[in-house]
């Protein structure tokens, strides 16, 4: 009676680690299909899979098919040119760590990412069926969304290795000196160009505004908090930022002018309240960038100068690099891709398949345990 109670706790042993083995894998990899996997060409010393091809092609097209009015044609050249543009920068972030020499082990930057992707899921999604259908509706894999998120962690190496390289000063005063020389404090009065606008009101109503700032009928303070102004997340003490980290336009503008200046309207992309990049007019103020303000903001703008620098070198790095697409990728309509299934997923079946044969087997033990007690059994009253 003994070993048929052992067993029969086996078969419950059995049954609790198949339920712990599917509550800890809730996060587990979701395995990506042949196609996503599939190369599309390289960037350097880099291969480009399917899966970022796809996501990329995927949502510039949802978002231009809001704006862009040109023909298929164009539209198809434009998109390729950003999904091009795009997979250079994420190869380059890579190839520029591995030129500066940052290091790290592959195992903790492996369980770096399960853990972000577990605070992800918990936080953001909830479950792994939400988290599931989420990738589907953003045209993701959870393979691509863990390359990202790796690629993010050894970026994120890469500050203390340029230090070290020399590239990037600890230095306070070369700091503050950089600061002054190649930093500028602007506010400014935006107008988007959402798709039902029109465009030309618009201009005439930022072209209103300026002659209203130059005649004193009004400040810039009050514009910044009317309704005319749809940059709603605009600091009171107004932006800073470095050459080369914003659009080309808006900074080409705002370092032509002396401190206290209005610019002219200025057409630049912006962001609206919804998140979507846009043509935008800006009335833009330089404002004075002195010691009190960088005292003030000063971790802000360490930052600031440290992500001027890394920008600077990857921009380097970018000049270099070319996507170069494959055979494969020259015979895809980038309007027209196909979505890429997923990975059969074997985890579950193999954890099964164990523990039914744990319980099975468990199960045949006792049976024949059984059997054997009730033949002695038997045979004793045989012999009486």
């Amino acid at each position: 009676m003994k070993k048929i109670c052992r067993y029969t706790a086996l078969i419950l042993v059995a049954l609790t680690c198949l339920s712990l083995l599917c509550s800890c894998s809730t996060s587990r990899a979701i395995p990506a299909g042949k196609l996503a996997l599939t190369k599309v060409g390289a960037v350097g010393e880099y291969d480009v899979l399917y899966e970022e091809y796809y996501f990329l092609a995927s949502t510039y097209l949802e978002s231009a098919k809001d704006y862009f009015e040109g023909s298929e044609d164009e539209l198809r050249e434009h998109v390729t040119e950003l999904v091009h543009e795009n997979i250079i920068t994420n190869h380059a972030i890579l190839t520029l760590c591995k030129t500066e020499g940052v290091e790290y082990k592959a195992s903790d930057i492996k369980d770096a990412v399960q853990e972000t992707i577990d605070e992800m899921i918990t936080s953001d999604f909830g479950n792994r069926d939400t988290y599931i259908k989420a990738l589907d509706e953003s045209y993701m894999t959870d393979h691509y969304v863990r390359f990202v998120t790796e690629v993010d962690l050894i970026y994120s190496l890469l500050p203390l290795t340029l230090a070290e390289n020399g590239k990037l000063s600890t230095s306070e005063d070369e700091i503050r000196d950089y600061i002054k020389e190649n930093f500028v404090r602007t506010w400014h009065v935006m107008i988007a160009n959402d798709t039902k606008d029109n465009a030309e009101e618009n201009f005439a109503s930022a072209q209103r505004a300026l002659d209203k700032l130059k005649s004193g009928d009004t400040t810039m303070y009050k514009l910044i908090g009317s309704a005319l102004n749809e940059d709603v997340s605009m600091p009171t003490n107004g932006y800073c930022f470095a050459k080369g980290t914003m659009d080309a336009e808006y900074e080409k503008a705002a370092f032509a002018l002396k401190v206290g200046e209005y610019s002219d309207v200025v057409s630049a992309k912006g962001e609206n309240g919804l998140g979507e990049i846009l043509d935008c007019y800006y009335v833009m103020q330089r404002l004075e960038l002195g010691d009190d303000y960088i005292n003030d903001n000063y971790d802000t703008l360490t930052e600031a100068y440290s992500n001027a620098i890394i920008y600077s070198e990857l921009e380097k790095v970018k000049d270099t690099l070319e996507f170069v697409p494959n055979s494969f990728a020259k015979e895809l309509d980038i309007l027209s891709l196909d979505t890429p299934e997923k990975g059969f997923d074997w985890l579950p079946v193999i954890i099964i398949g164990a523990c039914v044969a744990v319980i099975g087997g468990a199960a045949l033990t006792v049976t024949l345990i059984v059997r054997s007690k009730k033949k002695k059994l038997a045979a004793r009253r045989n012999t009486k």
